[in-house]
């Protein structure tokens, strides 16, 4: 089982990376599952441009008219059972860079060869505020409004409702503390992204097992 994973915070090494780090160890006793794991911060992923380019013009390999790091992620969305996106939450919703890369995703949507590629993959939200009634529930919903639109099934985990969600900063109340990664002390928050990854991996398994059956 493949499993894309994305994280869409500018900042290196942070709490949206180590929430995300927290979910993909449910993996870690899974041998089954292989991780391909983008850090947009890394990556130079441009906002789309509704040329309306891949909606006549996509060849075998060439999703997009932009040369980007987009092209070395698309295959890899292509082959995989689920994704799961992580985002921090700017001004009660999802990051720019985040944004950019799930505008990027209409290829999935419009493409002449890739219009409804992602259909029947799981996908699984996360979102970390820096404190309490900040727009996690804001952010998770962007994200899911996107799986729903690549016509994907979305992982609810046992907690939570839209996905996973956590808190960067002392009991949420925005105050600095000595660690870096404080969304680790968030213990809810946390249990919540170990559910949504075992959600993403329980579906996943259920609809390869279909697949297989209708062969």
């Amino acid at each position: 089982m493949k499993i894309v994973a994305v994280c869409g915070s500018p900042v290196r090494n942070g709490n949206v990376a180590a929430f995300l780090d927290a979910a993909l160890s449910e993996y870690d006793s899974k041998p089954d599952v292989e991780i391909s794991r983008f850090d947009l911060v890394e990556l130079k992923v441009n906002q789309c441009r509704h040329c309306n380019w891949c909606v006549r013009n996509q060849v075998d390999g060439k999703f997009c008219a932009q040369n980007d790091d987009m092209g070395a992620i698309y295959p890899h969305l292509l082959d995989c059972s689920g994704i799961i996106v992580a985002s921090p939450v700017h001004f009660g919703r999802l990051s720019s860079a985040t944004s950019c890369f799930i505008d990027r995703l209409r290829v999935f949507v419009h493409g002449n060869i890739t219009r409804g590629a992602m259909r029947n993959k799981v996908g699984g939200a996360m979102a970390v505020s820096w404190f309490r009634n900040a727009g996690i529930e804001m952010t998770l919903m962007n994200v899911v409004s996107a799986f729903f639109s690549l016509g994907m099934i979305v992982a609810s985990p046992d907690i939570g409702v839209w996905g996973a969600g956590a808190l960067s900063s002392v009991d949420g109340t925005g105050r600095k503390g000595e660690t870096k990664t404080l969304v680790l002390e968030d213990r809810f928050g946390i249990a919540s992204a170990r559910a949504l990854a075992v959600r993403v991996y329980e579906l996943a398994s259920i609809l390869e097992v279909s697949a297989k059956s209708g062969e």
